[in-house]
């Protein structure tokens, strides 16, 4: 079993990027008055802004734990899903840029009574991803193209395999192989 946490890192800008807009909009609120119409926009990006912070301070304490029989997420909600129990699976690519070069991808596993959502920032994600696909082939689910376009992208197959380049020491070509 591995415990697994979204590390500060990755969180960083989100708390930075929270803070310094809460910080502004507050400054402007205490600038205008009450009834002016920015006051409300104002006081709508504050609270928008909080509640980014509290979901970026719940990843933060949230941990994810990951073995052969599924995935488990605390403290709140707590969620599990076993593997047996998958019914869908959903791998996402966000592009912060036109040309899709920087991103993020968040992992959505759903079973009958759960769902959890996974991003990529969060450490052995491929590893993740591979073994829900596994198990997505083993219940037989049917992926759309772009969770498949997107496995392939980070280097998992349908079937849940790793697949890796392997250099050839004789001549140092690279060719395809394969790690479970």
């Amino acid at each position: 079993m591995v415990e697994l946490r979204y590390p500060l890192s990755s969180l960083v800008f989100d708390y930075f990027r929270g803070i310094v807009v809460v910080a502004m909009s507050a400054l402007i609120l205490w600038s205008v008055g009450t009834d002016t119409p920015i006051f409300w926009v104002f006081v709508g990006l504050i609270v928008l802004f909080l509640l980014w912070l509290g979901h970026t301070a719940l990843r933060h304490i949230s941990w994810i734990r990951f073995d052969e029989q599924g995935l488990q997420s605390r403290p709140w909600p707590k969620k599990d899903i076993a593997w047996s129990a998958l019914e869908d699976m959903a791998l996402r690519y966000y592009s912060t840029k036109r040309n899709r070069k920087n991103g993020w991808m968040t992992l959505t596993l759903k079973s009958q009574k759960n769902r959890i959502e996974l991003e990529s920032t969060l450490p052995h994600f491929t590893a993740i991803v591979a073994r829900a696909a596994y198990a997505a082939n083993e219940a037989r689910l049917t992926l759309d193209p772009i969770t498949l376009e997107n496995m392939s992208a980070i280097g998992v197959s349908d079937r849940g395999v790793i697949e890796t380049k392997v250099e050839n020491a004789a001549d140092g070509t690279a060719g395809e192989g394969t790690k479970a």
